[in-house]
């Protein structure tokens, strides 16, 4: 009896491999299970895989599918559908774009495997590589990791890293798979502006009338190249937008899912889902539900400052040092032009906490700003264990050196940053978020706030780079905060 189910457990698994050989050829979420019997096929994984028929079959033009870290996109859209393409029209110019040649090549790597494979051969004679085991009329034909041509016929792959030459490359098919590496890329406005570009001088110059686009990406920021894109020609394109946690009921349609469910709760479950939230929700926002921004905020919000008077701010300073920040312009303030004025900061730290005492922006030449500075510092309680921390740009060595020669104050460098601004404020704001900064009420306020909120929007940044200054030269010597639990306690939790 046991042997007798055995048999037709068996029989059962070889009819429905069967069948999904059958189907393979002309569905490609049926090719997904057939190409690799162990792989999970998952309701948005069929919807996604569904969407890039549609994109084969001319149904839809440009594609771009936002989903969370871990959830599978690479698998169906990089490794597997340009070799289930290529077994549809061997003629087809595919390119495949990441943010790095190595990845590029590696999702190369793993398309020309499957088309080597047995199974592959068995539905897609017709579309075969130089170098198969298979066949030995395929002499000519270019193989490598870079590109790879289709033996008898003319299509080919290319990988390329964002950045690479396509020069003399007609394309079919575009794939960028994650143009950005890490949030450091993605807070650059160096770099994002250096993938568009690349993007408008060098991919989209490749491309003909009836060229077809397919981005996948977990979206970093607002202004990222599917948000520029987005911008500009929203009509040209179908958005697929699936959050790890369901933010609508039953997806407006797309699944069976209640809101607050998980995406995959077998592999990510809404437990730890939570705690990523927790622990990061701007981040959060960004790579797991495909909103760049919190609504109502952009880098640093308004109310993850706490406020404190003057007088319960003194009541609570026994004899913590007050230090002082200062970023200098260029020049002075001209009749008729924009240029930028010298931002000075007092703050102090009482145990975990900095308080932010007050904020000004000057127009002052040299002579003046130092005679400005020591009236200043006297004026919000400096004494002799204060410092006046001076980035050396600009001006701002003369500053240090004319300071150190005429006045008894204490004058440290600070260090020259490396990252632009936007990298270096996001780097400093879950100080904020946390709950661990308080502004001390004064007319200073609005303007100091509207500047470093409406940050990258404002005309001017003082502001935003002598608080990265304070808050990493405060917490420079303690970084024993347990975020997790900041986080937890500043959202309620």
């Amino acid at each position: 009896m046991r042997s007798s189910t055995i048999e037709v457990r068996e029989q059962l698994m070889r009819l429905k491999r069967e069948k999904l050989k059958l189907e393979a050829p002309t569905s490609f979420s049926r090719f997904l299970g057939y190409s690799n019997p162990k792989y999970e096929l998952e309701w948005f994984h069929k919807l996604i895989a569904d969407h890039c028929q549609m994109l084969l079959e001319g149904k839809i033009k440009n594609l771009m599918v936002f989903m969370p870290p871990q959830h599978g996109k690479s698998e169906i859209i990089s490794r597997n559908f340009p070799a289930w393409a290529l077994g549809q029209n061997p003629d087809l110019k595919i390119v495949g774009c990441s943010y790095s040649s190595d990845l590029a090549q590696q999702f190369s790597r793993s398309i020309q495997r499957t088309i080597d494979s047995k199974e592959y051969q068995a539905i897609f004679p017709e579309t075969y590589l130089n170098g198969s085991n298979i066949r030995t009329d395929s002499r000519g034909y270019l193989r490598n990791v870079d590109l790879f041509e289709m033996v008898g016929h003319r299509g080919f792959y290319k990988a390329v890293g964002v950045g690479g030459s396509l020069t003399g490359t007609p394309v079919d098919i575009a794939i960028i798979d994650d143009p950005v590496k890490d949030a450091n890329e993605a807070n650059s406005i160096t770099y994002r502006q250096r993938v568009w570009d690349w993007y408008n001088t060098v991919l989209s110059t490749r491309l003909h009338n009836n060229s077809r686009q397919l981005f996948i990406m977990t979206r970093w920021h607002e202004d990222d190249l599917a948000g520029r894109i987005l911008k500009a020609e929203p009509q040209e394109w179908t958005v697929l937008a699936i959050p790890a946690i369901c933010e609508q009921e039953y997806d407006s349609g797309l699944s069976e899912r209640h809101i607050g469910d998980a995406l995959w709760p077998s592999r990510h479950s809404i437990e730890k889902l939570q705690k990523q939230k927790a622990r990061a929700p701007r981040e959060f926002n960004a790579l797991y539900q495909q909103h760049p921004t919190i609504e109502g905020g952009n880098i640093v919000k308004r109310d993850w400052f706490r406020t404190i008077s003057l007088a319960e701010f003194r009541s609570l300073r026994f004899n913590e040092p007050i230090h002082f920040y200062l970023d200098t312009a260029y020049n002075k303030k001209k009749k008729g032009q924009d240029n930028d004025p010298s931002g000075v900061l007092a703050a102090c730290r009482i145990r975990n906490y900095i308080y932010l005492i007050d904020a000004q922006k000057v127009y002052k030449e040299m002579p003046d700003l130092l005679r400005f500075l020591p009236q200043y510092i006297a004026a919000h309680d400096g004494n002799s264990e204060s410092k006046l921390h001076v980035e050396p740009k600009a001006n701002g060595e003369s500053v240090v050196q004319m300071l150190q020669e005429i006045s008894t104050l204490n004058v440290k460098r600070t260090p020259t940053p490396t990252d632009d601004k936007e990298v270096r404020l996001r780097a400093v704001s879950p100080r904020v978020e946390c709950g661990r900064v308080f502004i001390v009420e004064g007319s200073w306020n609005d303007d100091f706030l509207d500047e470093v909120c409406g940050f990258p929007s404002q005309p001017h940044d003082e502001f935003v780079d002598i608080l990265g200054y304070a808050i990493n030269d405060l917490y420079d010597e303690d970084d024993d905060i347990d975020y997790d639990v900041l986080s937890k306690s500043s959202l309620g939790m």
